[in-house]
C-alpha cells in the first residue's frame, strides 16, 4: 500500500473524478442542467479516464462469464 500523494499523475485523476462528480451531482438539483438530461455520467463505462484521455484499450464495459456451477 502507498500513499497517494506518491503518484502526482493518479492523484490529479482521482481528484478530477472527485470534482466532476461533485459537479454533476449538484448539476442534478437544477431541471435544465446538463446533468439531468445526461442522468448519469457514463465516462467510466466508456471507458474514458477523468482527464478526458481514453483508458487503457482493454477496457471491457459487459463481461460475457460462464455460467457458475
Amino acid at each position: 500500500m502507498r500513499k497517494l500523494s506518491e503518484n502526482p499523475e493518479l492523484e490529479g485523476e482521482c481528484k478530477a473524478s472527485s470534482d466532476s462528480r461533485n459537479s454533476f451531482n449538484k448539476g442534478l438539483n437544477d431541471p435544465n442542467s446538463d446533468a439531468v438530461r445526461e442522468k448519469w455520467q457514463k465516462s467510466y463505462f466508456r471507458g474514458v479516464c477523468p482527464a478526458g484521455r481514453n483508458g487503457p484499450e482493454d477496457h471491457r464495459s459487459r463481461l460475457k462469464l460462464k455460467p457458475f456451477g
